[in-house]
């Protein structure tokens, strides 16, 4: 019986792939010791269905995802790691050229720790993320598309690129968060935010009204630790 393209591609992946979560890295544990001859059709087969056998066990050991993300998540891959790329099935979406990201849609996240983390390129959109800790964590180009925010902790986070159309901020800590070019929305809500001095939202472009809340706030002033702008000057507030 011939194997077929699917399970080709996925033993290449498996073992040429730098950024495989823990479920794939057993499961190639599992086909590589099988130690079968792959010269005929029959026994790569085999080694396929190996695979895809040590791919299962090693799922169902690990537990619940939501666990198993909090705490492997791969801090130098960002979406390219497994672990830091799906919470539980959901969409497809994709930041980073060939790579596939599962998305987080739905997911109630509050109270998460992803504090200090590599979460470049994840998605977190349509979730519900309230009082959850991003303090000092790489989110360049990640989505909180239509996701609440509420209460959580963004200091010093850099957020560059990252796609918060319709997203909710309120209670959300801002301080010397890098906002650079950013992806908002009319019905992004900054109403309510708790700190914003120290950001930096250079050549994010926001609605009139948005920069004019955001400006009037007593948090906005101060200036990035990290770029070194002031956080006045990026919002561009009529001082």
């Amino acid at each position: 019986m011939k194997i077929s393209s699917a399970i080709l591609t996925t033993l290449f992946l498996a073992h040429e792939g730098a950024a495989f979560s823990t479920t794939a890295k057993v499961g190639w544990t599992k086909y590589h010791t099988t130690k079968l001859d792959a010269t005929t059709d029959d026994n790569i087969n085999n080694l396929g269905n190996a695979f895809a056998a040590g791919m299962l066990a090693a799922t169902l050991a690990l537990g619940s995802p939501l666990q198993t993300f909090a705490a492997t998540a791969e801090k130098d891959l960002g979406a390219t790691a497994g672990s830091n790329a799906k919470i539980t099935t959901g969409g497809a979406s994709t930041l980073q050229s060939g790579r596939t990201i599962a998305i987080t849609r739905g997911v109630n996240l509050d109270r998460a720790d992803f504090g200090g983390q590599n979460l470049k390129g994840v998605a977190f959109q349509q979730s519900i993320v309230r009082d959850a800790n991003f303090k000092g964590t790489n989110l360049v180009g990640s989505s909180f598309f239509d996701a609440t925010v509420d209460g959580s902790d963004f200091e010093g986070a850099d957020m560059s690129l990252a796609n918060v159309e319709m997203a909710q901020f309120n209670r959300a800590n801002l301080k010397n968060a890098v906002l650079h070019e950013m992806y908002v929305s009319g019905s992004t809500l900054f109403e309510g935010v708790a700190d914003i001095e120290g950001s930096d939202w250079s050549d994010t472009y926001l609605r009139k009204d948005q920069q004019k809340y955001l400006c009037s706030l007593p948090s906005a002033k101060g200036t990035n630790p990290t770029t070194g702008i002031d956080t006045r000057d990026s919002l561009m507030c009529k001082d």
